[in-house]
């Protein structure tokens, strides 16, 4: 009778679990780098209902740091992110470049990466917003291929 009971609470977690990825899954593919709104709302808002509870619960420094963390999320998300998509891009060019001078001996083959490398590095200093989007359609497939793994109660 345990053995029912059990197969049964983790047949309903594995559904749970399924349902989740699938509808987050579905939501990158739809949305693309447009998740990425709801995200920095969502984490702008928590920030700043967790500096509200801590203000109640009598830590004002924590709270108003969590409120000032939460407001600049909100504010300025967009902006900062560019800014880290532009750095980060920068960075993959030269990590790219490193490597393939690293790998001119190697054969083509070791090559391949830090050219795939420095063309995504490229890319997200030139046309962030289209990377974005094929990366946030990526993530969304896996999700969805999670969610039926989850399913079965296996882990991607």
């Amino acid at each position: 009778m345990g053995k029912s009971k059990s197969n049964s609470g983790s047949f309903l977690n594995n559904l749970v679990t399924c349902i989740v990825y699938a509808v987050i899954g579905i939501l990158l593919i739809t949305l693309k780098s447009g998740s990425l709104n709801i995200l920095m709302t969502v984490a702008g808002v928590l920030f700043i209902v967790m500096g509200i509870i801590d203000i109640v619960k009598k830590d004002a420094v924590k709270g108003l740091i969590e409120i000032v963390i939460g407001a600049a999320i909100l504010i300025l998300g967009w902006t900062l992110a560019e800014i880290v998509l532009l750095v980060f891009g920068i960075l993959l060019i030269v990590k790219g470049v490193l490597d393939f001078v690293k790998n001119l001996k190697s054969g083509i083959l070791a090559l391949l990466s830090p050219i795939v490398t420095i063309v995504v590095g490229v890319l997200l200093v030139v046309s962030k917003f289209a990377v974005l989007d094929i990366l946030f359609i990526i993530a969304g497939v896996i999700f969805i291929i999670d969610a039926v793994l989850a399913l079965f109660g296996k882990k991607l």
